[in-house]
């Protein structure tokens, strides 16, 4: 295996970083728990000092830990928006509070060999996804410091136990280290694909593939929950446009021209409302809805519906339809020199509950236009 990929769990860097939320929002949770968990730990230890259930000589320890940890944790909960950006600071911290402790409580049992490093050496190993080389670094750094300092306080022949004890430990923490978060990632990276699909789902299931604009079903299903939700000061028109003459541009300049015309319409639209759909497209029906924002769909053919929700009411919706016709008549794509539209559009009242009802009212402002000479715009 070579270093690269070995320095990654086994895959290569690209992989790796591409599942950087998870791990960085996994190693966060564990941060978190294991702070919390260190902290009850000192307090509980703390508590049995002073009741003579632990001995004395290790009331130090446990108080200067205790106070250590209630920092940390402190700052974990006061900067919390904040540590997502340093877990992989954050994670050598921890890392060095737990085994500061487990070495300062092997040195105040000089007689005893020590359980909690190999303890604390497989917990974090399990917790944290870093990279392999340094975080193996970290580790083995923190069992040779132990080691010495085993050696330095303690009877050759408990510290000689300790060292033999804490490499076996750090060898198998390291061992299943690799294999655990190796088996992370891969989860990580099947829950990224399921997402994609779902919102590639999303996507094909509410909008138009030639416009990019809503599905007729979706739109009206949109505009359905808009009405039942919003409040009695909220201005709402609906709108529904047809481009003018749509079958001579077919006839004349072909299909792949009329195809052309109904995109950049869509586009004008979608531009003209101020809206980039192609910015997390799958999440834009949700966002639409809970963020007061106008919304387009394409109802067939050369035919669309827009509802628009405008601060200025009917005045500051006048403007944007006009803007969409005077942009669709400026077009010049090839042969095609301007795009002529007719607009129907019908306010929205207190009593409407019925997008169906508003539909009609908006197609038959529609009628109006057409018969009184197109390329217009008229209120129902």
């Amino acid at each position: 295996m070579k270093s690269k990929s070995f320095n990654y769990y086994g895959f290569d860097k690209e992989t790796f970083e591409s599942v950087s939320d998870l791990r960085h929002q996994t190693n966060r949770n564990n941060i978190e728990s294991i702070a919390i968990l260190f902290l009850m730990m000192m307090a509980a230890a703390t508590i049995m000092s002073f009741l003579n259930v632990i001995p004395y000589a290790q009331r130090n320890t446990y108080i200067t830990f205790l106070i250590i940890g209630a920092a940390f944790a402190a700052f974990l909960l006061i900067f919390r928006k904040y540590t997502l950006k340093l877990t992989e600071i954050l994670i050598y911290v921890i890392i060095v509070e737990m085994i500061a402790f487990a070495i300062f409580s092997s040195i105040d049992e000089a007689f005893l060999v020590s359980a909690v490093f190999p303890a604390f050496v497989i917990i974090l190993s399990m917790a944290f996804i870093d990279r392999m080389i340094p975080f193996s670094a970290g580790i083995i750094v923190s069992y040779i410091i132990f080691v010495a300092s085993s050696y330095q306080k303690k009877p050759p022949s408990i510290a000689r136990y300790d060292m033999i004890y804490g490499m076996i430990f750090t060898i198998v923490a390291l061992f299943f280290h690799f294999r655990l978060q190796r088996n992370r990632i891969d989860q990580f990276l099947a829950y990224h694909k399921n997402l994609k699909i779902q919102r590639d789902l999303e996507i094909r299931s509410s909008f138009d593939a030639l416009s990019k604009l809503l599905m007729r079903g979706r739109f009206f299903t949109m505009a359905d929950s808009v009405l039942h939700g919003r409040n009695d000061n909220q201005y709402i028109a609906v709108c529904v446009l047809d481009l003018d003459s749509f079958k001579q541009i077919n006839d004349k300049l072909g299909h792949q021209m009329g195809d052309k015309a109904i995109q950049t319409a869509a586009d004008t639209i979608w531009d003209t409302l101020g809206i980039d759909i192609d910015d997390e497209q799958w999440s834009f029906c949700e966002r639409a809805i809970t963020n007061n924002m106008s919304f387009a769909g394409r109802l067939g053919g050369d035919e669309f519906i827009i509802l628009l929700r405008e601060e200025g009411g009917w005045e500051a919706t006048e403007r944007r339809l006009r803007s969409i016709l005077d942009h669709l008549n400026a077009v010049e794509l090839g042969e095609l020199h301007g795009i002529h539209a007719s607009f129907g559009v019908t306010e929205v009242t207190g009593e409407d509950r019925d997008i169906d009802a508003i539909y009609a009212r908006a197609d038959e402002a529609l009628y109006e236009a057409k018969n009184s000479g197109k390329n217009q715009i008229r209120k129902h």
